[in-house]
């Protein structure tokens, strides 16, 4: 009888050492380090543009959070080529340059109605969409003025070009298509259908045919669909990757909250996307996604960190009283905030 005892007292001390053993495994394993890893070591500085009459500007390295005001509600933004300005364009219709070197500011011009996206086309020139009637305006960023317009679709946000600057994708919003334009004559050639269901800005990850489309889920069919909209339940959001080449969704990376812009790496490594009401953090932000295994990796606070900070708080009447961010690009070659930025 002790001899029986002695024996299963011994394989229950094996049995909870070797669970010890396996869940020890496990925290300094590969489900620890998932859990204790910090994401990727990024460097550059994040602009992306907010309904609050600024631009959220976030320091990749350090994670800390510094605003340009512009004061426009705003979409649309767009950095220029050698990383010194911004262009941003408001939700009324307006234009504005932003010199961050010297922290100057020009003024608002009239473009069209309603900026959602934009982008630098092969010419130098800006295209801006507009959600309000479909059509792209050109800025010219030489004379600050207005250069040219035409109609694409119906509510227009996602603008991207091509390598060789012969195609530009424009994205429908409500539609949930993209619109395939002709950059030499302007005119829509073909369209790739069934790519979400309310869609915003896309992005061409770098060295692939991969259009990385947001997909924001608010609405399906004109109505609250995705979550935080929906009254109950709701589907997440998240980004469509769309092969340029087949003209078919190839996979959808689900983030939550409601994705409204990406950019990537120059190495196209890693995927930024500027997302509204962040899962479990009541924030917007830069939901940092692995582009090969489609994995989140890192999130960082665009609002709430500056926000609490100085104890703005989002009024109830704007936007449900929650930070709205938009557009979003990266300078990878900058290390530190401009004078533009407060």
């Amino acid at each position: 009888m002790k001899k029986v005892f002695l024996a299963c007292l011994v394989s229950a001390i094996v049995i909870v050492l070797g669970v010890s053993l396996v869940f020890a495994g496990e925290a300094s394993g590969p489900m620890g380090k998932g859990v204790e890893r910090s994401g990727p070591n990024l460097k550059g500085i994040a602009y992306i543009q907010g309904h609050g009459g600024h631009i959220a500007v976030v320091n990749l390295a350090t994670g800390d959070v510094k605003r340009i005001v512009h004061g426009k509600p705003s979409d649309a933004l767009t950095l220029s080529a050698d990383g010194k300005k911004i262009y941003a364009f408001s939700l009324d219709g307006y234009a504005k340059e932003i010199d961050l070197t010297t922290g100057k500011q020009t003024e608002w011009v009239k473009l069209g109605k309603k900026h959602c996206g934009s982008n630098i086309a092969p010419d130098g020139t800006v295209w801006v969409s507009d959600m309000a009637d479909g059509h792209v305006y050109v800025y010219d960023p030489k004379t600050h003025k207005l250069a040219d317009s035409f109609p694409v679709a119906k509510s227009i946000c996602g603008i991207s070009f091509s390598p060789d600057g012969k195609t530009a994708y424009v994205s429908d919003m409500p539609g949930g298509f993209i619109a395939v334009v002709d950059v030499k004559t302007k005119k829509v050639v073909s369209k790739i259908e069934g790519v979400g269901n309310f869609i915003h800005r896309a992005r061409l990850r770098p060295g692939t045919n991969e259009l990385w489309q947001s997909e924001g889920n608010e609405l399906k069919g004109g109505k609250p669909y995705g979550v935080g909209y929906a009254e109950a339940g709701g589907a997440p959001g998240g980004v469509s990757i769309v092969d340029t080449k087949t003209g078919k969704v190839k996979d959808f990376v689900v983030t939550g909250g409601n994705v409204h812009d990406v950019d990537f790496t120059p190495d196209g490594k890693y995927a930024l996307a500027a997302v509204r009401q962040v899962p479990e953090q009541d924030d917007s932000g830069i939901v940092v996604i692995d582009a090969d295994t489609k994995r989140v990796v890192k999130v960082y606070s665009a609002c709430k960190k500056c926000h609490g900070a100085i104890g703005l708080e989002v009024p109830k009447d704007k936007d449900g009283g929650r930070p709205f961010l938009c557009a979003i690009q990266v300078n990878w070659k900058a290390s530190g905030f401009s004078k533009a930025c407060e």
